[in-house]
């Protein structure tokens, strides 16, 4: 009802409020819905996560009841889904010598989650009665008391330890023992030498039956035979190649993609004596990065951690880049813009090493020339997993560039000085002072004066001066100190 005591003013004015108020529930319900449907795309995305990470991944109770396993579960156990999900209990599967400690950290993880250990070994009793060696790596879901687990079976890389130990030489041990294919071949394209692995990978019984199978690579293993000319121009180049796009035939007819990398060996006096190099059957690899790249989306936390659950030795090493950049951002006067993209790029800078086998990003000694050739690959990597996601900054770039150095040195592309992004500068100055100070599979931490030594000794020559001064400030004035 009309209040005749009202003025026109009053009335617009209630007016004016009255389209505020409603603006506002619009605006409301529409976050709401916005809210909801990240919800809904999250939800997706970690269900997929955790279907294709490639290990056997499972959800435990409180009671030690097993709630939820991927299909990996199926291959590594024997038992199905069925069998399994709200009617088997957790220790039902640990071989008996494992199980009292099993018990143990599962009932201190809930008491005192920070003394309970993360990572460790233990032996799974496979359906056929059979015991497997697995690496686990297990935390507590946030405000649950489940447990999620990530279980890599690791019974042959412990049987060739056993082997190595025993073996008299080293380099022939390596080699029958190495999961990668490893050649060696003329330089028109006629196998020397080849590993187990590579004759596994190409579906051969043998390496003398591959070797006598294929006489000519190019015509009989390559899908496009013009690849490994490029690749041969390539190794003229630069002496070395590697291509991780490539397709080859298997002994059935069956094509499959492999990472490559291979390398010219010359006599003392430059002649070429061979090409040699490593191969990886890529193939499910490629089929999950492909899957990734289009599920990634807003899960940037769960990628981090699934890196960090293959990688377990440098576990916490992108969050702490991750801080360490934003903050020499902030450092910098970089707009807020700027710096959160800074750190949601240092959170998954090494999204590429999910491409890189276990064994090499764990390898307990020095990397030789062709290992490390296959973990610098992760920068290219990284970049081809996210390039076709539309964030609201150049994360992909930053990923591609934070092995690049100021005099082109760095890797993928030799980049120098203006040519790399300024928040690449930052997260490779980041990356370079945690690796130093922090502990590595191959040798203890260095420590923090180490890092900083290494930043002021080629300030301006491998790294941004700027980014060199800001994040001295940082240590040395401000107190700031790397998170554990």
């Amino acid at each position: 009802m009309n209040d005749p005591s009202k003025t026109n003013q009053d009335l617009i004015e209630e007016n004016t409020l009255l389209k505020k108020r409603i603006r506002k529930l619009e605006a409301a319900e529409a976050e709401h819905r916005r809210m909801a449907e990240n919800l809904r795309t999250s939800e997706l995305i970690y269900q997929t996560i955790f279907e294709t990470t490639g290990t056997t991944m499972l959800i435990i109770e409180e009671d030690m009841t097993i709630s939820l396993v991927n299909d990996q579960w199926g291959c590594l156990t024997g038992y199905t889904r069925e069998e399994v999900e709200g009617k088997r209990k957790w220790t039902e599967f640990i071989e008996k010598d494992d199980l009292e400690e099993m018990i143990s950290r599962h009932k201190l993880r809930r008491a005192d989650p920070g003394l309970a250990k993360k990572s460790y070994e233990f032996k799974i009793v496979h359906k056929d009665g059979s015991l497997k060696n697995i690496l686990l790596n297990i935390d507590l879901i946030p405000g649950t008391k489940k447990s999620i687990a990530s279980l890599m079976n690791i019974t042959d890389l412990k049987q060739a330890e056993f082997n190595l130990l025993q073996a008299e030489e080293n380099y022939r041990s390596i080699f029958e023992n190495a999961q990668e294919g490893i050649y060696r071949t003329t330089p028109d394209g006629k196998f020397i030498m080849v590993n187990k692995a590579m004759a596994r990978i190409l579906g051969y019984d043998s390496p003398g039956e591959l070797m006598d199978s294929v006489t000519d690579v190019t015509r009989q293993l390559y899908v496009d035979s013009k690849e490994r000319a490029k690749i041969v121009e390539c190794i003229e180049r630069q002496g070395f190649a590697r291509n991780d796009g490539l397709q080859f035939y298997r002994r059935d007819g069956r094509t499959i993609w492999v990472y490559l990398t291979m390398r010219a060996v010359h006599d003392e006096r430059g002649k070429l004596l061979y090409l040699e190099g490593l191969i990886e059957d890529i193939t499910n690899r490629k089929e999950s990065v492909d899957h990734l790249r289009k599920a990634l989306g807003g899960a940037v936390q769960a990628i981090a951690s699934l890196v960090e659950t293959k990688d377990p030795y440098t576990a916490g090493h992108q969050r702490r880049v991750a801080d360490l950049a934003r903050s020499i951002a902030r450092e910098m006067g970089l707009s807020d813009e700027q710096i959160n993209g800074i750190r949601m790029a240092g959170i998954i800078h090494d999204i590429g090493k999910i491409s890189v086998p276990s064994e090499i990003l764990s390898m307990p000694r020095k990397l030789t020339d062709l290992e490390f050739d296959l973990i610098k690959t992760h920068a290219q990597s990284g970049y081809d997993i996210l390039k076709d996601i539309e964030f609201p900054w150049p994360i992909a770039r930053m990923v591609l560039e934070h092995h690049e150095r100021m005099n082109e040195s760095g890797y993928p592309n030799a980049l120098a000085d203006d040519n790399i992004l300024l928040e690449s500068r930052i997260l490779a100055v980041a990356d370079v002072v945690e690796a130093i100070a922090t502990h590595r599979p191959y040798r203890s931490a260095l420590g923090l004066d180490a890092a900083l030594e290494e930043i002021t000794g080629n300030k301006g020559v491998l790294y941004d001066a700027d980014v060199v001064d800001a994040c001295l400030r940082l240590f040395q004035e401000k107190g700031y100190k790397i998170k554990e």
